[in-house]
């Protein structure tokens, strides 16, 4: 492996790092100090900034590689827009909720509003998935995405059991993504250290 290769993976593990205990760390630190919702947002968004260095690494890392594609490329913009519009309807309709306190059909429009790019998520992977012509590269996702299902099945029914024996409390059901998420990162990395 050359040493620019290295480099630009070291790279990308220190912006995908940085993401990662940023985004957390600002979430548990919103959460510690009680703040409100503009305070928490704002919080959030900060490292969710670091998304872009992080994708954009990663790219060249993959491109430098060989293993970079349009589609990916396609992907990769999808995934930023998901992120950031995800963040931005969770906490609108937290804030609009707790402004409001809705009933009725609006109550249930702003309960559904943060689901909607996790939606456009599972869309744009699937339109990858499909639009991906390299062979090795769409196999590598979706061993990806199995071993993140994998983990989402073996954390939800533990947890199911964990929890019908009083043991750990009630998770709500969109805690699915955030793990299903870890799991596929988790993947991608079994895959790259595997291959390395």
């Amino acid at each position: 492996m050359e040493a620019n290769e290295q480099r630009g993976i070291r790279k990308s593990h220190l912006w995908g790092a940085a993401f990662f205990v940023g985004t957390v760390g600002m979430g548990m630190l919103s959460r510690a100090l009680e703040w409100g919702g503009w305070q928490t947002m704002v919080a959030i968004m900060v490292p969710m900034a670091l998304l872009v260095p992080f994708i954009r690494s990663m790219e060249r890392e993959k491109s430098t590689s060989g293993c970079y594609s349009p589609a990916m490329r396609v992907y990769n913009r999808s995934a930023m827009v998901f992120a950031f519009s995800y963040m931005i309807a969770l906490f609108a309709a937290i804030m609009a909720t707790d402004a409001l306190k809705p009933t009725g059909v609006l109550a249930y429009a702003l309960a559904i509003l943060p689901s909607l790019p996790l939606i456009y998520m599972v869309y744009s992977m699937g339109k990858y998935l499909t639009n991906e012509t390299d062979e090795y590269l769409r196999m590598k996702a979706v061993k990806a995405a199995l071993f993140g299902t994998g983990v989402l099945l073996v954390v939800a029914t533990v947890w199911g059991f964990l929890e019908s024996f009083k043991l750990v409390p009630h998770q709500p059901g969109w805690w699915a993504v955030p793990v299903w998420a870890i799991g596929l990162g988790l993947g991608q990395f079994w895959q790259k250290v595997r291959d390395a």
